[in-house]
């Protein structure tokens, strides 16, 4: 998915979940947060934001908060076998106060582009979806947005002999190479994971894919620490039959396509 114009600025500050203040062209502007997620870890005063430029002269705001480059100290990448591995230590990567030790890792300084726009994974994957290119293969019905039960599952497509619920979740939590999810308890993602267990009882193939908004990371897994529940839920749900994946995605500050998958550890 891609976005028609796109600006750099210097994020300032976020005020409340829906808006930030993004120095934009020497100019301090007001922008809505296309995510109300926490993004604590990536909304740090001084680093560099991308905002999408919207061309809707009713709109309070000019500019929409999309992306945000992230300083990691652990770079990834991978080993003879393709598989990911981190290319520097703790005590290689960062100094006791925090900063970048060039003298043992020139690498350590790594920005990592995340996109925060919760409504780019949907979109990355309807595009995905209808290339072709999925583990899906060739899909002859697509409907999003798709109500069954008590819920509304992202999407419900159709193949030559399968029948099957995705439900998408965007992930932009990382730490040291990890990602997460949820990046605060999440009811909701709680009660999608439940009703496609019921799904899946009724005959369906289920899926929950895990978007992760970054181009690089270890594996993912979920964020026990923060919701248990959900962690529990997602280990119930592939036991009873549900099928996860996780997928990294190739950012740029205009664009975001699906990519690689990526190992899951529950």
């Amino acid at each position: 998915m891609k976005y028609n114009q796109v600006v750099s600025g210097t994020f300032l500050q976020r005020p409340n979940r829906f808006i930030a203040h993004v120095l934009i062209d020497s100019k301090e502007e007001i922008c809505h947060v296309k995510n109300t997620g926490r993004c604590h870890e990536l909304l740090i005063p001084g680093c560099t934001v991308y905002c999408a430029v919207s061309d809707n002269p009713q709109r309070k705001t000019k500019f929409d908060l999309i992306a945000v480059e992230k300083r990691v100290a652990y770079p990834t990448g991978t080993n003879q076998q393709g598989i990911p591995v981190a290319t520097t230590t703790s005590s290689e990567a960062i100094e006791t106060n925090g900063a970048p030790n060039s003298k043992t890792d020139p690498g350590s300084s790594h920005v990592l582009l995340v996109n925060m726009d919760s409504q780019a994974p949907n979109a990355a994957v309807k595009e995905w979806l209808q290339s072709g290119t999925s583990p899906f293969g060739k899909i002859d019905y697509l409907k999003p947005e798709c109500k069954f039960g008590n819920s509304r599952f992202d999407f419900y497509l159709e193949t030559e002999k399968r029948k099957i619920f995705l439900e998408v979740k965007g992930v932009t939590l990382e730490d040291n190479g990890i990602v997460l999810f949820p990046d605060a308890p999440t009811e909701r993602g709680v009660k999608h994971v439940r009703e496609l267990i019921h799904c899946h009882e009724q005959g369906f193939e289920t899926w929950v894919l895990f978007v992760v908004q970054m181009e690089r990371a270890l594996y993912f897994t979920p964020n026990r620490k923060t919701h248990p529940q959900f962690a529990d839920a997602l280990c119930e749900a592939q036991n009873t039959g549900v099928q996860l994946l996780a997928y990294t995605c190739n950012v740029m500050p205009d664009e975001m396509k699906i990519d690689k998958e990526l190992k899951i550890r529950l």
